[in-house]
């Protein structure tokens, strides 16, 4: 990191850092089947290989969760994988993402981003709008795979990014050759980003890589870049690095809805459950306990760790639960030599759909909480059903909250950061003046029924309501 930095901004204080990972232990449980420990930090546990990376590069680079002695960097994949994994959190960010960036991408003119202070609509003349499209198309904007993306296009991917692990990031690069001047806007992978562990007070900085193992980056050096709003020169390129986060942590953000983690995850493995039993029966069904026919044969603790087990319950656990990858059906133990006869039991797989309904509806009622919205919005049947107005008043309530504050997360950075640089390196400080305005698809209908309701106020003579038979 021998780079010239160009500017340094200001440094954060020190904020406490995050542990997923207190309290928990590592050990044998015997069968306490009536105290059940949580899946959650097995899920998160770093493998070995990510282990070794991060004690490798110990000091230098700054996992996404743990502490000095353990590491939880498989923390921000888990979180990611949700999205995919729980249907109702897939598909309430799917909804957000389309009520706040569905629609067409308005210009107006620049507001400040925390005070009202313009005292006007922010409109612009239509020579205006078309100045500063002429203006947009110079900025180049590619997402990580370098396909080149709209404006648009990189706001949704921001947000989605921000839904799964509470982060996001974008790198800036200009330069000019032969006095053609050239902006680009790089929406990079959460996963591809790692802070470099510097001290409280230095320029911090992103180092970027597709791989995080140690034998890829001998071979192929991650990037480092620094964050905004210094920017360091990389032969003819100078770069820079945005990085949008939710919370307070020190480095990395958390998703806003991580209040909803465990209901997350149980939709996932309620799924899991009901599809493996239904097509593997993947849990052990007949159990049957023999004589043993060998007094020196020991079936038990000792015998579970010899074959490689922890113990005689982690022995049962991946052999006949579904953490097996091909679980058998049937368990088989004994009895001391010389007792009474065989003992066969079945088991019945949990298939009490009251129970299923229930839990399912209120993980499902936690994860639309935790999102802000509501099941109305979602289009799921509530009391007053799908009538229009209701919908539409409770559309016009989560957009002055809820969805405002998510298009302003996104929308800010992008108009007082990318615009405002890429106008400042083209010579173009009068773009200053303008924004982007991201809208709901709905932006249209819902100023149409504002129209209308005025006209019909109008035409009521100033009073609302129906004009009643005999009125004038």
């Amino acid at each position: 990191m021998a780079e010239q930095v160009l500017f340094h901004g200001q440094d954060c204080g020190p904020e406490e850092p995050y542990n997923p990972k207190t309290g928990f232990q590592r050990r044998a449980r015997a069968f306490r089947f009536a105290q059940p420990a949580s899946p959650i930090p097995a899920q998160i546990e770093d493998v070995k290989e990510v282990l070794e990376f991060f004690k490798s590069y110990r000091d230098y680079y700054v996992p996404y969760a743990g502490t000095e002695q353990l590491t939880s960097h498989s923390l921000q994949a888990f979180l990611n994988s949700l999205l995919e994994l729980s249907p109702t959190h897939s598909a309430c960010a799917q909804k957000i993402q389309k009520f706040c960036f569905g629609g067409k991408v308005g210009f107006v003119r620049r507001r400040d981003p925390v005070y009202d202070i313009e005292g006007n609509d922010g409109e612009i003349s239509r020579s205006e709008k078309l100045r500063f499209y002429d203006f947009l198309k110079q900025i180049k904007v590619l997402d990580a795979s370098g396909q080149q993306i709209s404006m648009r296009r990189m706001a949704k991917n921001n947000y989605w990014n921000l839904a799964g692990d509470g982060n996001y990031f974008i790198e800036l690069q200009r330069s000019t050759i032969a006095g053609i001047s050239q902006f680009t806007a790089v929406a990079r992978k959460n996963e591809h980003c790692l802070y470099v562990a510097t001290d409280m007070g230095q320029q911090r900085w992103i180092a970027i890589s597709p791989i995080w193992r140690e034998d890829y980056l001998l071979k192929y050096p991650a990037q480092y870049v620094p964050l905004y709003p210094a920017w360091v020169r990389d032969g003819v390129v100078e770069r820079t690095i945005i990085h949008v986060k939710n919370g307070d942590n020190m480095w990395y953000g958390r998703p806003s809805t991580i209040g909803a983690l465990m209901d997350k995850y149980y939709e996932f493995q309620a799924s899991d459950y009901k599809s493996k039993q239904t097509a593997n029966a993947f849990i052990g069904q007949v159990f049957i306990e023999v004589e043993d026919t060998d007094p020196q044969y020991d079936m038990g603790e000792e015998s579970a760790m010899q074959d490689g087990y922890e113990s005689l319950s982690d022995q049962f656990a991946n052999n006949h639960t579904n953490r097996a990858e091909q679980p058998q059906t049937v368990v088989l133990s004994t009895r001391p030599y010389g007792s009474s006869p065989a003992f066969v039991f079945q088991f019945t797989p949990n298939t009490n759909e009251g129970w299923y309904k229930k839990t399912q509806e209120i993980a499902e009622s936690n994860i639309i909480k935790a999102h802000g919205i509501s099941k109305r919005i979602m289009g799921m049947d509530v009391s007053a059903g799908m009538n229009t107005n209701a919908y539409f008043e409770e559309f016009e309530i989560l957009s002055a909250t809820v969805f405002q504050d998510i298009q302003e997360t996104i929308s800010e950075p992008i108009n007082n950061i990318i615009l405002a640089e890429a106008a400042l390196h083209f010579g173009q400080q009068d773009m200053l003046e303008y924004s982007l305005q991201f809208n709901s698809p709905f932006a249209e209908m819902l100023k149409e029924r504002e129209e209308n309701a005025a006209n019909s106020n109008i035409d009521n003579g100033g009073r609302s309501g129906q004009v009643q038979p005999g009125e004038q």
